[in-house]
This record gives C-alpha cells, structure tokens and sequence, in this order.
C-alpha cells in the first residue's frame, strides 16, 4: 500500500460544493481506499492505496465525487516525496520571518503541469501589488504582503493567467499534511 494525499480544489467555499470530510471518508473506504485521514474542511485527505499511478487516482476520486455528491471536483494527488519537495524548495521560507503572522502570509499552489514561460511572464504581469511570487516546476509559491482576503491572487486568476488548473494550501496545513504522513 502507498500513501497518498489527495487535494480536492474548490470544495465548501462560500456554501457551494459541500463535501462533508466525514461522509468523503466513509465513500473512499467504500471505494477500497484504507488509512483515511482528513484535515480541515478544505479537502486535504491522507489515505493508502494499492494504485500506483496518480492520474488514475485522482480520475477515481473525481468520479467518486460526481457520482456521490453530484458535482465536478479537481483532485490533485500527491504523495510524501512531492510534500517534501514543495516545502524544501520554498523559496520564501525565510522572508519576512520576523513578523509575528509571517507563515500566515506563506502559500502553495499545486498546478496540474508545469506553465509555458510565456504564461508565467503573465501571471507576473497580473495586477498583484506587492504580493512575491515564484513558481519551480509545478509549483506556485506566494507570500503576501498583507492578508489574502486583500490579495488579487487567487485560484481564479492563477489558473487564468497559467492555463493550467490548481489549487493552494496556505504554509501551516502544507506542514500538516506532511506531519500526518509521518
């Protein structure tokens, strides 16, 4: 069995596509999947599989999804080397550190492939204030400047500008999920 997480995009935002994390739970272990841990209401769930090849597990819980709760889900799977790599190539880590909400301010946007150069150049070109971004590979870093209720940088406009879907966890839960998989 490995471990993966799986990272439901869009789920129980603003009262629109409600997922119950306890209901998820339960649909999965019916599905076969074992070990399964959610954390917060965001759609972050830990679980084992014997299923080696991500694409086919996010297909599976994307259709898990429709079929139970009636409506489309991107699911991005990842498993501890691709948490780890994301933390440890945070480029932001230490800036702005000595602010008491600094890891509060820190973001992590797992894009579905990696963005064209050009597409890049317009995310950077975007209306973001003084917002820090950087992206290596497949992933976007951030690091506000304020709160994100003040940021433009959404998951709207990352996946506009990049051409690419996604879906961000702020600092504190990306070193949750790693922790529940330790």
């Amino acid at each position: 069995m490995a471990q993966y997480i799986a990272l439901l995009r869009g789920i129980n935002v603003s009262g629109k596509k409600i997922v119950k994390m306890e209901d998820l739970r339960k649909h999965m272990a019916d599905a076969g999947f074992t070990n399964i841990k959610t954390y917060i209401q965001s759609g972050n769930v830990v679980f084992e599989s014997d299923q080696k090849q991500k694409d086919k597990l996010s297909n599976n819980i994307e259709a898990l999804i429709e079929k139970k709760y009636g409506f489309d889900v991107t699911v991005f799977i990842a498993d501890k080397k691709d948490i780890e790599k994301a933390i440890d190539k945070n480029p932001f880590i230490n800036e702005r550190k000595e602010e008491p909400s600094g890891f509060k301010k820190l973001y992590v946007t797992l894009l579905s492939e990696n963005p064209t150069d050009e597409n890049i150049e317009k995310l950077k070109q975007a209306p973001i204030g003084n917002d820090l971004i950087e992206i290596i590979d497949s992933i976007l870093y951030f690091n506000l400047e304020s709160k994100a209720s003040d940021s433009k940088l959404s998951n709207s406009l990352i996946e506009n500008k990049l051409k690419v879907k996604a879906t961000t966890r702020n600092w504190n839960t990306m070193l949750k999920l790693l922790s529940m998989m330790e």
